[in-house]
């Protein structure tokens, strides 16, 4: 091709390339070579719900989940649930850790804690958080509006108010003034609870979590940050632990509440190795701001003088998981 004109080169290589497509888009459309078969990949799996029953006042309440989350928010997860029996138990005794305060959840999920200290327990503003997938938002708000409407129809709630309650996407460790802009119309700058359910085993975290809840706190020596947790993996509770020297470095004083070991808990990860007894057990912390006139240092309260509270399986724990 020589001595073919340019114009001809152009020509041939044209016909060439309108070929190669035409062939390309025959092979791709009959044989579908580069395309997945239809059933290729699983289907997602429904939307599920679960119910939990308050264990003092027997408020039942059903909770919508997403149906398959990477952030495992499709989960009920045991630490929501020992947290809301937790802040009823208090409320009941005269501990007024949620009455007419303004409440944060992170990592929320299903909402449980936040749901049952609005509706439930006479929260002033509660703020649900997860991350901002549209789905896991749209989950919480519809959680919260159908709580809404059982509650009044009933006598549980104290005078439940149309947006006690609202739902909103937030990335730990993000800028918090879309989640405090909340707090405008009550005339608050931050949070007087933060609340923290079963979010410790995503270590990687950690840093953001104690960021945010720093960021948010309100800094009064009566706010708290609640900590309630389960080390699903046994063999990694150390770093589960490790969230609270997080705390402590952005000046949070650390102290233990409880532990709490359920009788009949999901053991979601059956296959995991560690004790079901410690798998089964709930453990809460508190978080606060310390008390600058009395002098108090974060580093003296973690690691806890008295030592970490170890978390033991009962004898045979593991048998009667097992059967």
């Amino acid at each position: 091709m020589a001595n073919d004109r340019p114009e001809d080169v152009q020509n041939v290589r044209d016909d060439i390339s309108d070929a190669g497509s035409d062939v390309s888009s025959t092979v791709n459309s009959e044989f579908g070579l580069f395309a997945d078969p239809p059933d290729y990949y699983p289907p997602s799996p429904p939307p599920t719900t679960e119910q939990h029953a308050l264990g003092r006042s027997g408020v039942q309440l059903t909770l919508h989940l997403v149906g398959h989350s990477v952030l495992e928010a499709h989960r009920l997860w045991n630490g929501s649930r020992v947290m809301a029996d937790y802040f009823e138990d208090e409320e009941a005794q005269g501990r007024e850790v949620i009455k007419d305060k303004t409440v944060l959840e992170l990592g929320a999920g299903a909402g449980l804690p936040s749901i049952v200290c609005g509706l439930v327990l006479g929260a002033r503003k509660v703020v649900v958080t997860d991350y901002p997938d549209p789905d896991l938002v749209a989950t919480m708000r519809k959680n919260i509006e159908e709580a809404e409407a059982g509650a009044a129809k009933s006598s549980q709630s104290e005078g439940l108010t149309p947006g006690r309650v609202v739902a909103d996407g937030y990335v730990w460790g993000g800028d918090p003034k879309p989640m405090l802009a909340h707090l405008s119309e009550k005339g608050d700058e931050k949070y007087d609870v933060v609340l923290l359910a079963d979010l410790l085993f995503r270590h990687a975290e950690h840093s953001k979590l104690a960021y945010s809840v720093a960021q948010t706190l309100k800094k009064n020596l009566d706010s708290r940050s609640y900590v309630f947790f389960t080390s699903y993996r046994p063999w990694l509770r150390h770093k589960d632990l490790a969230f609270f020297e997080e705390a402590r470095d952005v000046g949070l004083v650390v102290e233990h509440l409880m532990e709490k070991r359920l009788e009949k808990p999901p053991l979601f990860f059956e296959n995991d190795r560690g004790d079901a007894g410690v798998r089964s057990t709930v453990s809460g912390y508190s978080l606060r701001w310390p008390d600058v006139a009395k002098g108090e240092d974060p580093a003296t309260y973690w690691p806890p003088p008295g030592g970490i509270p170890v978390v033991e399986a009962p004898k045979g724990a593991d048998e009667a998981a097992e059967a």
